[in-house]
């Protein structure tokens, strides 16, 4: 059983962390590089109604998923490892859903004609949200390889 959980947290964190990743390393830059009516145009095109709820509820499950296995566990270390992994993953879910999904939704209903007042601190709060949710990830694979080699 123990085994098949540390598999679980493994996929679930480095999934969440490889698409995360491709997202900031990738898609954007390039986003981040055009000027506001394609940028609008470009955002609308891409259905985060797909991602963030993925990232949600993945890093919801793998929360409770990882506490549960801090609490469970007898060994001080992976305690602490399991305990820091469901932080992280805690981060992804907060992140996606609490910042990046809420102005997601306001993005997708500006129009490339209106002014582009208040959009570049809008971009830069997602942007550093991502960024948030992207270390999480990144703290939460890390903790559940070294939970699993203990």
């Amino acid at each position: 059983m123990q085994r098949n959980v540390n598999v679980w947290l493994l996929s679930s964190s480095s999934v969440q962390l490889g698409t995360l990743w491709i997202m900031k390393t990738s898609i954007l830059p390039m986003l981040n590089s055009m000027p506001y009516k394609a940028y609008v145009d470009a955002c609308q095109r891409i259905d985060m109604h797909v991602f963030h709820p993925i990232a949600f509820w993945n890093g919801l499950a793998t929360t409770g998923l990882s506490a549960a296995q801090a609490i469970r566990s007898d060994d001080p270390v992976a305690k602490s490892l399991y305990a820091a992994g469901a932080l992280g993953m805690g981060v992804v879910a907060v992140a996606s859903e609490g910042v990046n999904r809420p102005i997601w939704r306001q993005i997708e209903r500006w129009s490339p004609q209106r002014s582009s007042d208040g959009w570049r601190a809008k971009r830069r709060r997602w942007h550093l949200a991502h960024q948030a949710r992207t270390l999480g990830a990144a703290v939460a694979a890390g903790a559940f390889v070294a939970a699993a080699l203990r």
